[in-house]
């Protein structure tokens, strides 16, 4: 022990003083803190140690006291070292029989914390000392001070004062009072052993002392430590619970996205090191504002227990990310795939969201919004792969119409045309320049969605139409700082142009006509909105897609896990992209935009187009007995508009009255007349065979007569009679009315292709009948039969 303290003394008395280098806060990480766009905390990311830098002038005078008289009361007056604690030390010490107490001030400790190790020896103190009485030449009082508290260690994984500030009380450092900051102060001595969470009493003991003794040194009263010393524990949740950033989906993207910037490092680890102990300041996209309406968004309009759904808004013309929803909750243990990403990590086929990419290709190549495709039912179009069977969504027919109101009314047979003039490899490289990173491969059945995407680059293409043709990267940071506030990152990407404005400026005048009287209107918001509705075939995915000048905004809604039919019972009604999708868009965005002054997109161009109601169970001019809701306002050239008018007698069949809506009486008929008027008002037939008396005869269906029934259902009806073969009969030359009723009675299910054949002359003698069927007769159908009729009528 006498050499212990005759080493002290010749520190002191004759040590030769020389200025140190400042040593910072050592070789210790840096806690990152990553901020939300309006300047609020999203997370804390650190490896190992979890460490805010804060500066002096940041933190209490109070804090201060409690620190500098519970751990070095004479530290302002100090050369470094304080010879009556060390010899305080020694007497300590002696009793004991080893080194316990080393005397060590402020500026010792912060010596052994950036540039020592915690070992207890006599070299180390001898070494501790002269370095600190070095350092007091070099750093003033308040630098080292501020250096020191960055660096202490707190306990529950927190270095630094702000850490422990929001570890313990989830504050930033400014706002602790004199009761908190006594007893963070008291931690520094036995940060584990007297941990609050762990050991309440012990800390509130060192609390009391802590209070003590900043009365003795007279930097508070003793009414101010009385009543410090009552106030009750009160810590934030344990950091396990803390870690749960908020916006997750958000937050692990833009990790990942960080993760492989090779701005921040050249290799994988110098990557994860500056991100993890470089102690940056990441600023992000996100708005807080926007990510709230967005989750109320889809909860006003979704069920709990319904289909999940994902989100992504993108500011035009920068790419900014503002909101993102990627699933229900990233932190539930009992979701297999609560943590995948359905905003970015989630492809599914986006149906007709895609056809606007169809739209732009077809524009760019010369055809005009005015240019007249022909319509119908249905049509297959020769590929080199096979024939493509397209049919309208519900079997809807449509006269031959303008490129427009094809995708005003998304009617697949005109769009399955104009993939087939443009050519699929034109569509799949326009997609590419708009912003789907994702692989297409050049198929005539891109043009409706059957490939997959994510709900990201969905957003991100259709704010290059926002952008006027500038396509922007999406981004998810505008800047990164160091922790001294140096710019290591000024993220704005440039906009780069891919179109030409005047062919954005024509998607935006037909996707606007989609919302305002077509197949999005749900999506209106009472000002300018362009967008499009999805639905895949299946019904397993619904989309919308819309955008403004300053908002675009993709909407996904399926079955994530297990993908399922979104149709009765799974949801309460068959779900497209014009119900709930456009609902939960029109929601956030009506929420998003309030206050926000209108900015104009493209108007209507004058295409000499006339305003027509059109009966889409028929394609004919809708008359005043046609159900009105099967009528759509359609604007069509003079030459394009139908010369008959859809009446009554246009819907009935072999002297029934049929009622669009609503199933017909069958019962008691032959089961040829009541498959001709189940086919004539839209419903798929299936039959089951049953003993009776009159062969053929219809004696039961499902649902009953006059049950209203949407088009395009199924009915089901009971025949008198022995099950039939499957054996394809020979059809051609028949009526479509009597091939369809045969195949029915032979069970086997029918598409028809209302195509004229090659000859014009045979095509006009055959009108309305069979010219082609397959299989042929006296085969076995491996699936439904396809007979092909001429136009006209039988």
């Amino acid at each position: 022990m006498k050499k212990f303290l005759l080493a002290m003394a010749l520190v002191v008395s004759a040590c030769t003083i020389q200025q140190t280098d400042d040593p910072g806060i050592g070789d210790h990480a840096l806690t990152t803190l990553v901020f939300a766009a309006d300047g609020s905390v999203l997370a804390e990311w650190h490896a190992g140690e979890d460490r805010i830098m804060t500066t002096l002038d940041q933190v209490p005078q109070h804090m201060i006291d409690a620190v500098v008289a519970i751990e070095d009361e004479r530290f302002w007056t100090h050369a470094g070292v304080d010879v009556q604690a060390i010899l305080r030390a020694a007497r300590v010490n002696t009793e004991v029989g080893s080194i316990v107490q080393g005397g060590s001030t402020i500026t010792q400790q912060y010596i052994k914390n950036t540039l020592l190790t915690n070992e207890v020896t006599l070299e180390r103190k001898v070494e501790e000392a002269s370095l600190a009485l070095k350092l007091e030449s070099t750093l003033n009082k308040e630098e080292i001070l501020e250096r020191y508290l960055n660096t202490v260690y707190f306990g529950s994984g927190a270095y630094g004062i702000s850490t422990a500030a929001a570890n313990y009380f989830g504050k930033p450092v400014s706002l602790l009072t004199v009761s908190e900051s006594s007893l963070l102060a008291g931690l520094i001595q036995a940060p584990s052993s007297i941990d609050p969470r762990n050991n309440p009493e012990g800390a509130l003991a060192r609390r009391e002392l802590v209070l003590q003794k900043m009365v003795e040194l007279d930097y508070v009263d003793y009414a101010t430590a009385a009543t410090a010393n009552v106030q009750p524990l009160v810590l934030a949740p344990r950091p396990t619970d803390s870690l749960r950033t908020r916006y997750p989906y958000f937050v692990e993207e833009l990790k990942s996205r960080l993760l492989d910037d090779e701005r921040l490092g050249a290799t994988p680890t110098d990557r994860y090191n500056t991100l993890f102990k470089g102690g940056l300041r990441i600023y992000t996209t996100i708005d807080p504002a926007s990510q709230a309406t967005a989750e109320l968004a889809i909860d006003n309009v979704v069920p709990q227990d319904g289909p999940d759904v994902a989100l992504v808004a993108i500011e035009p013309g920068t790419g900014m990310v503002r909101a993102m929803i990627g699933g229900r909750d990233f932190y539930d243990q009992n979701d297999p795939i609560a943590m995948f990403n359905l905003a970015t990590q989630g492809r599914r086929q986006p149906g007709s969201a895609f056809k606007p990419f169809v739209l732009a290709a077809a524009l760019e190549s010369g055809i005009e919004l005015g240019d007249v495709i022909a319509g119908g039912r249905d049509v297959v179009i020769e590929t080199d792969a096979k024939p493509w069977e397209v049919e309208n969504y519900a079997s809807l027919r449509f006269p031959d119409l303008p490129v427009l109101e094809a995708t005003v009314f998304s009617v697949n047979v005109a769009y399955a045309r104009l993939v087939d003039i443009v050519g699929p490899d034109r569509v799949t490289e326009i997609a590419g320049r708009l912003g789907i990173t994702g692989p297409l491969l050049p198929y005539h059945a891109l043009a409706l969605g059957a490939q997959e995407v994510s709900p990201i680059d969905m957003a991100s293409a259709y704010s290059t139409f926002a952008a006027g043709g500038l396509h922007t990267e999406p981004i998810f940071f505008t800047k990164i700082e160091s922790t001294t506030g140096e710019v290591l990152i000024d993220n704005a990407p440039p906009a780069t142009r891919v179109i030409d404005t005047w062919i954005s400026d024509q998607v935006t005048t037909a996707l606007t006509q989609v919302v305002d009287r077509g197949t999005g209107r749900r999506a209106n918001i009472g000002r300018p909105v362009a967008g499009k509705t999805g639905t895949s075939q299946d019904h397993k995915d619904a989309w919308f897609v819309g955008y403004t000048p300053q908002l675009s905004a993709a909407v996904w809604v399926g079955y994530a896990e297990s993908p399922a039919p979104m149709e009765e019972p799974n949801t309460p009604f068959s779900v497209t992209g014009g119900t709930w999708p456009a609902e939960i868009w029109a929601n956030f965005a009506a929420g998003v935009l309030n206050g926000v002054s209108y900015g104009g997109l493209t108007g209507t161009h004058d295409l000499g187009l006339i305003p027509v109601a059109i009966d889409t169970v028929t394609g004919l001019l809708a008359g005043p007995a046609c159900p009105r809701e099967f009528v759509v306002m359609m604007h069509l050239p003079p030459d394009s508009i139908p010369t008959e008018t859809c009446t009554l007698q246009t819907l009935r069949s072999s002297g029934s009255n049929l009622k669009p809506g609503f199933v017909p009486p069958v019962v008691d008929r032959p089961i040829t007349d009541g498959v001709a008027d189940l086919n004539a008002l839209g419903y798929e037939v299936k039959v089951s065979w049953v003993d009776g008396d009159v062969n053929g005869t219809i004696v039961d269906q499902d649902p009953v007569a006059e049950s209203a029934l949407p088009y395009g259902s199924t009915v089901l009806i009971s025949v008198v009679g022995p099950e039939p073969g499957a054996e394809m009969p020979n059809v051609l030359a028949f009526t479509q009315q009597a091939a369809v009723a045969e195949l029915t009675i032979k069970g086997i299910p029918v598409r028809i292709v209302e195509q004229a054949e090659d000859v014009e002359s045979d095509a006009t003698r055959r009108a309305g009948r069979v010219w082609s069927q397959s299989p042929p007769a006296g085969s076995i159908p491996d699936e439904a039969a396809v007979i092909w009729v001429n136009p006209g009528e039988g």
